[in-house]
């Protein structure tokens, strides 16, 4: 008999294992605490590596994904003046890693999990917050913010960055740690703006970061980082984002000014980036946490979805091959561990450039960025190369 399974979240980390277990002739549940147009409507835009790609693939949804994105060839480092400082060429990731690099909405994105999952038969309760749960020796009680208690045989937290389910049943482990930056982002209509050939164009201005990309007859997908107190993301009201912003980036290149005059306007919220301190634990006793509730990790890795779609493989399978959840877990952390924390350590370096504040700082960053690309693009190309689709219970390298 298979095991009863509940999953806490609906993002990509949620949905995904639900696909996944289906697949593997188990009924998970899913529990989203959201309503099921926030989860359509969810955040800006994202990068799926070749990694996540092929992870689609093995949902059936790679192509779709595809079908919704810009496909991302390159991405052309900047600093203020214009002047490049180093390309990191994707060009060849089809090729190389099975799968192209895609930038598509994270709206669309849990759209098509979403659908998928209806298609499969997969129960959805939106608007169902999980209030407490009991992890018992024989199952794991589950109960819904409308007082219902629900019994599992596993509880899998896919809830992300400030996962409740982490906060119930392992209360001792630490808290996310805010990395010193804030961003936002949006996707706008900017006719006078060029395509960017699948080239993610990036800029290291003089108070802030900013990149871009646009296909022929598409919109603008733009997003900026710049570094704050946290605190700041409060203080500054929709009213207040147009002149913030342009004041961020007053000295950019003229192209990132007319975006940021056409987007500002629209910016309705400014995200700080945080991500989860190395946990010693990922389970107990029959929970076990996943995605971003486990090891989330900044932007600028580009992988956060990517790792979350992996996950959802390999723990479906590490659960098929196990006898008991127990094991289950301890294989899937064995597998995951290493990986997922080098994409941590990945977007963490990916981030610090962008803390370069004043004449000094920036010069040094101008003259050693262009040795460190080729060692990022490097380090990238060790995260795409792993195929969760094809061989989920194979330690990656």
């Amino acid at each position: 008999m298979k095991a009863r399974i509940g999953i806490v979240g609906a993002g990509s980390a949620g949905l995904g294992l639900a696909l996944a277990l289906v697949r593997r002739g188990f009924a998970p549940v899913v529990f989203e605490k959201r309503s099921e147009k926030q989860v359509i409507d969810e955040g800006i835009f994202l990068t799926l590596a070749p990694n996540g790609m092929n992870a689609l693939r093995g949902f059936g949804l790679a192509a779709e994904a595809l079908r919704h994105g810009v496909e991302t060839r390159a991405i052309v480092l900047h600093n203020e003046h214009g002047r490049a400082l180093g390309t990191v060429d994707y060009a060849r990731h089809a090729a190389q890693f099975g799968a192209p690099s895609v930038t598509i909405r994270r709206g669309a994105l849990g759209e098509i999990l979403l659908a998928a999952a209806r298609a499969a038969g997969v129960p959805i309760q939106f608007e169902t917050p999980v209030s407490a749960v009991a992890n018992l020796e024989t199952e794991v009680a589950a109960t819904t913010g409308d007082g219902v208690t629900h019994s599992f045989d596993v509880l899998v937290g896919a809830d992300g960055l400030r996962s409740n389910v982490r906060s119930l049943t392992m209360p001792g482990l630490p808290s996310p740690a805010y990395n010193g930056l804030l961003g936002s982002g949006g996707i706008v209509d900017v006719p006078d703006v060029a395509p960017t050939d699948g080239r993610m164009l990036m800029t290291f201005g003089r108070r802030a970061f900013f990149g871009y990309i646009k296909d022929p007859g598409g919109p603008v997908y733009w997003f900026n980082s710049f570094p704050a107190d946290e605190q700041q993301a409060r203080l500054i009201d929709r009213q207040a984002a147009t002149g913030y912003f342009e004041a961020l980036h007053r000295s950019d290149p003229s192209v990132n000014r007319r975006i940021i005059a056409a987007a500002a306007p629209q910016v309705s919220r400014i995200y700080p980036d945080y991500d989860v301190p190395s946990l010693p634990y990922w389970s107990k006793g029959r929970v076990i946490l996943i995605g971003d509730a486990a090891h989330a990790v900044t932007p600028h890795s580009g992988q956060g979805a990517s790792m979350a779609l992996e996950d959802a493989l390999v723990l479906a399978a590490c659960l098929e091959a196990e006898a008991t959840p127990e094991s289950a877990f301890r294989r899937f952390e064995a597998l995951r561990r290493d990986r997922v924390e080098a994409a941590v350590r990945l977007g963490r370096q990916g981030g610090t450039p962008k803390k370069a504040q004043g004449w000094l700082a920036r010069r040094v960053r101008d003259l050693v960025l262009p040795l460190f690309v080729p060692l990022g693009q490097r380090g990238q190309e060790h995260l795409f190369a792993f195929r969760a689709d094809d061989t989920p219970l194979v330690l990656p390298n």
